[in-house]
């Protein structure tokens, strides 16, 4: 670095490069600091004549000098110039010079406090060089701040080694680009025209393309030019015979019915068979000739020929799986806009709010919409079961077969249709069997699965995700010999937790009408595999639960096994289920005990048809019969806690309300009855006749607002239950409260049940 200084400025201390000393003189024996007073005197005469501070001066002088240095470095071989520049404004000159003013002022009322006898008797001599270079004591540089001025060189420098200076490399292995829109500038536009050669207009098209030739693909392409792409069409010239007028197409939609379609194939196959009744028509036709013969035909097999081919179409149109979804789609939309209601009554859109005064609790329902099946083989078949899909509430399946197994009249024929709530006018899928259809189930693992018991005692689950009408797999007689028709279907979970869940799929049991249990699974085969669970043999003497007199006469029974009516599985237990049988017991049975079973209570004097447990309990359970009784248990009492009985008709079916823990729905012959225990024992807050017909089936929605009931015709009805109480905050509380006070008049009972303890849910929540 080289630096070039020049200076010619009046200072009271000089830098010697020789080393000499500074040109002060002592003139007392202490040592003093000497000022060039001469100096002090022309500054403070030309800062009254100039109303410049010194400070200023000394400011300016710095500037000055600094001015005259320049800094050159060398960087890649070349010299630069590194001279930093001016920063220097009259705003920080002021502020410097008002920041040495302070601290002078500072300075000069700190020694101004101390008087010079105490400063003097606490002189110390410095041995070190002082301030400047000079050796004098605190007292004498202390005096000589307060009543003179102390000039320092500001020159004085430390010359320090040089460096080299290196500069950093560019180490970012990237490039940051912005890229902003930019305005449209029109470079150049040519438009297509067509005019007619030969006139001025033909001959200025013709050199303009000669133009545009010479500068595209002659020598005047040779020039300094981009070539750029854009987003444009391919133009192609035309002649004067072809029209020039831009066609535009779109897609549009056309409604088509199934009337129309018909019309239009009817009046083809019309058109068809007059072309080939014409010649009889035709009293010219005696005297073709020959060759008019062959020409007719050879015209007849054209015409054969087409209407196979259309016939060949329609068919595989029909099979066509996006032409079957199309139609899907379509009437769900059709059928949304007369269903709207119902529709939005089913999801819950329009619910009571609880600070409502004008509510009524008179359990109320109302009619939303009727699934009507299509018959088939002329047949009425009644209502079987339902069932709805574990994960989508809107899909249920309902079979079509015999329901009463006394009836005189059993149909030839059965089926199963999957109804989506989004089109109550058609079925989803259809499936026709050539006997009735007893039981369906699906699976709650794998919800797509749906188990199908047949009136002939086999069995076969579908997968209704699939368009396909063939089964995944079906029963045969070498593993499942039974032929009685299967009355119930239940999927049990995998006992064995270690076993990959996906190697097998979870197995099923189903119920045949000789009580015999069997135990099915899905394997990688057409075919179920499949293996007696289970043969319920006849009680004998009295078992636990209700006393049933014995008859006067001695029953001669003509089959030593039971008549199986319903399975239900426990809610914790996976192995645990139980089986229903004609003699009003329930057998206690577990898949890892074959042949036989582990307990056995008689809650009717009847058949027993439906059994269920609690939402809100593992251990309360209730039970219906033909003895027109609906009973609530409780596991390890074998009294029950509560008996419900209004009509002296056989009760078909009956389950908890998934709303209120205290509400119980039966169904028997002609009316669905709502108990609510809590309020009332005696009798039921309301009866509902359904339909003309009776009826057979029915189940809850999930959200347990919405009652689905089968009859004997074959419709299914969708009624939607209104002006109910306001659901509990604490619902299994309100069930203990409401169970205890029912038994409050039974001491013994009473006592048993509380020996029972708590009987719910962990954290009393509901599991449904």
């Amino acid at each position: 670095m080289s630096t070039i200084r020049s200076r010619n400025t009046v200072s009271s201390f000089k830098r010697s490069v020789d080393g000499r000393q500074q040109s002060n003189i002592e003139v007392d024996k202490k040592k003093s600091v000497q000022v060039n007073q001469l100096f002090y005197e022309e500054t403070r005469v030309s800062k009254k004549k100039e109303a410049v501070h010194y400070y200023s001066v000394e400011t300016l002088a710095d500037v000055e000098y600094r001015a005259q240095i320049k800094v050159m470095e060398e960087v890649d071989g070349e010299q630069v110039d590194m001279t930093p520049k001016p920063v220097i404004t009259d705003a920080i000159m002021e502020q410097f010079i008002q920041f040495n003013l302070n601290v002078l002022h500072q300075m000069t009322n700190f020694n101004t406090m101390l008087s010079r006898s105490t400063m003097r008797s606490r002189t110390r001599s410095s041995t070190k060089t002082g301030i400047g270079g000079n050796k004098q004591s605190i007292d004498d540089l202390m005096s000589g701040i307060m009543y003179e001025t102390i000039n320092f060189d500001p020159y004085h420098v430390v010359e320090l080694p040089s460096t080299l200076h290196e500069p950093k490399p560019y180490k970012k292995s990237f490039v940051k680009i912005t890229l902003r829109k930019s305005e449209f500038f029109e470079l150049h536009t040519q438009s297509q025209t067509t005019v007619a050669k030969g006139t001025p207009e033909g001959d200025e098209t013709e050199r303009d393309n000669r133009t545009y030739d010479y500068l595209t693909l002659g020598k005047g392409k040779v020039r300094r030019r981009s070539d750029n792409d854009a987003q444009t069409d391919t133009i192609l010239s035309v002649s004067r015979a072809v029209n020039t007028i831009l066609l535009t197409s779109a897609t549009v939609s056309s409604y088509v019915s199934n009337f129309e379609m018909y019309d239009t194939l009817n009046d083809v196959s019309r058109e068809i068979a007059n072309s080939q009744m014409g010649s009889l028509r035709d009293p010219l036709s005696l005297s073709l000739t020959d060759e008019l013969i062959a020409a007719e035909g050879f015209e007849y097999e054209e015409a054969m020929a087409e209407k196979d081919k259309i016939k060949a179409q329609t068919d595989r149109l029909l099979k066509s799986p996006e032409f079957r979804n199309a139609i899907m789609y379509v009437g769900r939309t059709l059928s949304s806009n007369m269903n709207e209601e119902g529709m939005r009554r089913f999801r819950n859109f329009d619910q009571v709010d609880r600070t409502n005064t004008e509510a009524e609790y008179v359990y109320s329902m109302s009619l939303l919409f009727r699934l009507v099946p299509e018959p088939s083989k002329a047949e009425r078949k009644a209502v079987s079961d339902i069932d709805f899909c574990r994960s989508n509430g809107d899909i249920l399946a309902v079979a079509y077969g015999l329901y009463s197994f006394s009836s005189q009249y059993v149909p030839d024929s059965g089926s199963v249709f999957v109804w989506s709530i989004k089109n109550p006018s058609e079925p989803e899928r259809a499936y026709y069997y050539n006997v009735p259809v007893t039981a369906i189930s699906f699976s709650p693992f794998l919800p797509s699965l749906l188990a199908i018991g047949l009136y002939d005692g086999s069995v076969e689950v579908r997968d209704v995700s699939s368009l396909q009408d063939t089964p995944v797999a079906v029963s045969q007689r070498a593993t499942s010999p039974g032929c009685t028709p299967v009355v119930a279907i239940r999927w049990i979970k995998q006992v064995d937790e270690h076993e990959d869940a996906d190697v097998e799929i979870d197995p099923f049991l189903s119920l045949s009408q000789d009580g015999s249990v069997t135990r099915f699974r899905i394997i990688k085969s057409p075919f179920l595999l499949g293996f007696t669970q289970m043969v319920l043999e006849r009680v004998e003497g009295h078992p636990e639960g209700i006393f049933v007199h014995p008859q006067s006469r001695i029953r001669c029974e003509s089959n030593r096994h039971p008549q199986g009516l319903s399975i239900t599985t426990h809610p914790l237990h996976k192995d645990i289920y139980y089986v229903l049988t004609d003699e009003g017991c329930i057998h206690k049975c577990s898949i890892n005990y074959q042949h036989q079973y582990l307990e056995v209570l008689r809650c009717h004097d009847g058949g027993v048809t439906v059994m269920e447990f609690s939402p809100w309990s593992p251990k309360l359970f209730l039970t219906c019969g033909n003895d027109w009784f609906v009973r609530v248990w409780i596991d390890g009492i074998t009294r029950p806690l509560l008996e419900l009985q209004d009509d002296m008709t056989p009760v078909h079916w009956a389950k908890w309300s998934p709303t209120h823990s205290t509400i119980i729905v039966s169904v028997n012959r002609e009316y669905t009855s709502m108990w609510d225990f809590r309020r009332n024992l005696l009798r039921p807050m309301a009866k509902h006749k359904m339909d003309s017909s009776f009826n057979t089936v029915a189940r809850f929605s999930h959200c347990g607002r919405t009652l689905v009931v089968g009859n004997e015709r074959g419709n299914t009805l969708f009624n939607a239950i209104n002006d109910m109480p306001f659901p509990p905050h604490f619902q299994y509380d309100e069930l203990e409260k409401a169970i205890f006070k029912a038994i409050g008049n039974d001491h013994e009972l009473l006592m048993e049940l509380k020996s029972v303890g708590f009987f719910g849910y962990p954290d009393k929540k509901g599991v449904f």
